[in-house]
């Protein structure tokens, strides 16, 4: 990455920014103080002609004058999709959030140049399609950046390098963050990238500060109730003092027991200790608990399934946050250097993953193509075409860019060849629908060769999955002793589950696609007793028993539920009949009970095997320019162009053989299975540069 990119932390009342040039991390300090963290609020001159907004220790300097056309946070009429006054104007959040990043980006280029691209942070309650996002996304195009990125402030905390957080795949981490909004937001890491599940916000940091002013009115009674009970600009100009001295009060009570300050020079001097903020934190530090207990428990996990929680924001330095989460939670909890910048921080780490989010173009197999590409979600908003009709381009060159319904811009690169651009079939602002052409153009003759090597063979006793995404392998003990999942390109071991560890071992398992593709594990032993295990991260979900012995046991992984039946289970007058049980494998209840004959035949969509394995008789590699066929206990592979063979591999003829392209297409497998096990074998597909 080489182009300067511009992040922006846009809080409640605050905002920071920085620079990210070859992945090094620079703060653009406010002009005028120099603080690294900008003051929100706005202010409108209200001079004749045309209004102009201000931002940052200006509109500080100018609230004194004019309060009234002040508000103290740019993000306030986004946060409420609604204008605000400003004296006599009406102005709305895209004005707002336009004048904050223009005075942004024009410190950052006076002192690093030119800046590429714009990131900005948005709260986990802006959900994907939340208008709130396009407010943010019209402001950033007005400022000059149509391919912003919206990154949420949980996701981006989590990231922080220096709060070290290494949570494995599918692990869950709490995030606090404790600015003039306090939230708690529960995350899963997903695929190395941590994913906001479930979210409470509430403006417990702006309430304690209007407490804390109260107090001061009140301490200070004769001095300061003069200046309120004036009425007009002067009470407002009191009261954004007020707010100045116990913001920065309370921060200096996490490095000394109590604080002192003066509201303006001459006046008397306030003091508050950590006694008194935290009787005045005791309602927020309640709401925290509740909110964090409340999104736990949304997920459906319990605490001490969450990893750690991470404290971030402004009022992270506070005394009594900390050991609160701790003792209520009983979970280590997690506070990074300068907590108010974590956000920032991790949403820069989070720029460095650009380079690997090109989409590569769909070829098809004449000279003059049409372009489709596969984008995340189905489709995306085209943001710019990067290539004009009638230019030539590199093979692997991006094209256009796309925005994505949860605000990512990926580039849209070339194919496989060089070639000139022919025709935009999509407008600007028109949405990019996978499989539809978006473009066409003419391609460059070139001769292609494949070659396929033979990287490993892996053989098992028990029986090989390919996961639905084609991304892992799946190796499953017969018996439900134990789950591998394996890499494909090296056959290393990526995670183990051995279940039954210090107890009874199962004598029977299943490997099952559950909810959200979650991979899991059903065991069961003879007596009937039943679990389920979710590989990745080790932990048991649910767990039953039945009241007679498992003949036979199908799963429905649509519905997620498990049919069991056992031989001569009950009896219907002198006669024994069979009987079926139906499971809910997500909370372990019963949820039904059949009487009666070859009742596993009754049950449709049950199997005794998985049915998201992704091997197949016969599949096209994810570029479409090939094809893998099983041919009598052979796997035989055609360029789809030519229509030449250009690979065969003899395995065992007359056995079960079954064949797969990975995600990305560098490697064919195929899967040989017999009486005494199963076999995966796996070539690297090679290509001319």
């Amino acid at each position: 990455m080489t182009e300067p990119v511009l992040v922006v932390d846009m809080g409640s009342w605050a905002m920071s920014a920085a620079v990210v040039v070859h992945d090094q991390l620079h703060l653009v300090r406010e002009p005028v103080t120099g603080s690294v963290r900008w003051p929100g609020g706005a202010s409108l001159d209200p001079a004749p002609g045309r209004p102009r907004l201000s931002v940052g220790a200006v509109a500080e300097q100018r609230r004194d004058q004019h309060p009234r056309h002040y508000v103290d946070g740019v993000r306030r009429a986004v946060d409420a999709n609604a204008p605000i006054w400003l004296g006599d104007q009406l102005i709305n959040g895209t004005e707002l959030i336009t004048a904050a990043l223009d005075a942004v980006v024009e410190e950052a280029t006076r002192l690093h140049g030119r800046i590429g691209r714009l990131v900005v942070t948005v709260p986990a309650a802006y959900r994907t399609h939340d208008p709130r996002r396009e407010i943010l996304v019209t402001a950033a195009s007005v400022a000059g950046f149509p391919d912003v990125e919206l990154v949420h402030d949980a996701s981006a905390a989590v990231l922080d390098p220096l709060a070290a957080l290494e949570i494995p795949d599918g692990g869950y981490l709490l995030v606090c963050d404790l600015g003039a909004t306090w939230s708690a937001t529960l995350t899963q890491m997903q695929h190395g990238v941590p994913v906001p599940l479930s979210q409470e916000s509430s403006g417990s940091g702006r309430d304690l500060d209007v407490m804390l002013a109260a107090d001061l009115r009140t301490s200070l009674a004769e001095w300061v109730e003069p200046a309120f009970s004036a009425g007009g600009d002067v009470s407002v100009r009191a009261g954004f003092h007020a707010l100045d001295i116990v913001r920065k009060l309370k921060h200096r009570l996490s490095e000394a027991p109590e604080a002192t300050d003066q509201i303006e020079p001459g006046a008397p001097a306030y003091t508050i200790d950590r006694r008194l903020l935290g009787q005045l934190t005791e309602p927020a530090n309640r709401w925290l608990i509740a909110s964090c207990r409340a999104v736990i428990a949304r997920a459906g996990i319990v605490p001490g399934d969450v990893a750690a929680v991470l404290l971030v924001g402004g009022c992270a330095h506070l005394p009594t946050p900390a050991p609160t989460l701790h003792n209520e939670l009983s979970r280590p909890v997690t506070r990074p250097p300068e907590p108010e910048l974590a956000v920032l921080r991790g949403a820069a780490r989070l720029t460095g993953g650009r380079s690997s989010r090109s989409l590569p173009a769909d070829p098809a197999p004449w000279r003059v193509e049409p372009l489709a590409w596969t984008v995340p979600g189905g489709r995306g908003r085209l943001v710019r075409w990067l290539v004009k009709e009638g230019e030539q381009y590199r093979q692997g060159a991006p094209l256009a860019q796309v925005r994505t319904a949860d605000d990512r811009v990926f580039d849209l690169t070339a194919g496989r060849a060089d070639g000139v651009l022919l025709e935009h079939r999509v407008p600007i602002g028109g949405m990019v629908v996978t499989g539809a052409a978006a473009a066409h153009v003419r391609i460059s003759p070139t001769v292609e060769r494949f070659q396929l090597a033979k990287r490993h063979h892996l053989r098992v006793s028990g029986d090989w999955l390919l996961m639905p995404d084609r991304r892992m392998l799946v190796e499953c003990s017969r018996t439900g002793e134990y789950v591998k999942v394996r890499s494909i390109d090296s056959g290393a071991l990526v995670t183990e589950l051995r279940p039954g560890r210090g107890a009874g071992r199962p004598q029977h398992g299943q490997v099952a696609l559950g909810p959200n593709h979650q991979l899991s594990l059903v065991t069961w032993d003879a007596e009937g007793h039943f679990c389920v295990w979710d590989v990745l991260s080790g932990r048991m979900t649910s767990s039953f028993s039945d009241a007679h012995r498992p003949d036979a046991v199908l799963v429905n992984e649509g519905e997620w539920r498990l049919v069991a039946t056992g031989e001569g289970a009950a009896s219907v007058g002198r006669y024994r009949r069979d009987v079926a049980t139906v499971w809910d494998l997500a909370t372990g209840a019963r949820l039904d009970r059949v009487v009666g004959e070859d009742l596993a035949r009754r049950f449709t969509g049950y199997t005794d095997s998985s049915r998201a394995d992704a091997f197949a008789t016969e599949m096209a590699s994810p570029d479409g320019r090939l094809r893998a066929a099983v041919l009598d206990g052979s796997v035989s592979v055609r360029d789809l162009e030519t229509e030449a063979e250009v690979f065969r591999a003899d395995l065992s003829p007359g056995k079960q053989v079954r064949t797969a392209f990975s995600h990305e297409g560098r490697h064919l497998l195929a899967r040989c299975t017999d009486d005494e096990g199963t076999s995966v074998d796996v070539w690297e597909v090679l290509q001319p540069a």
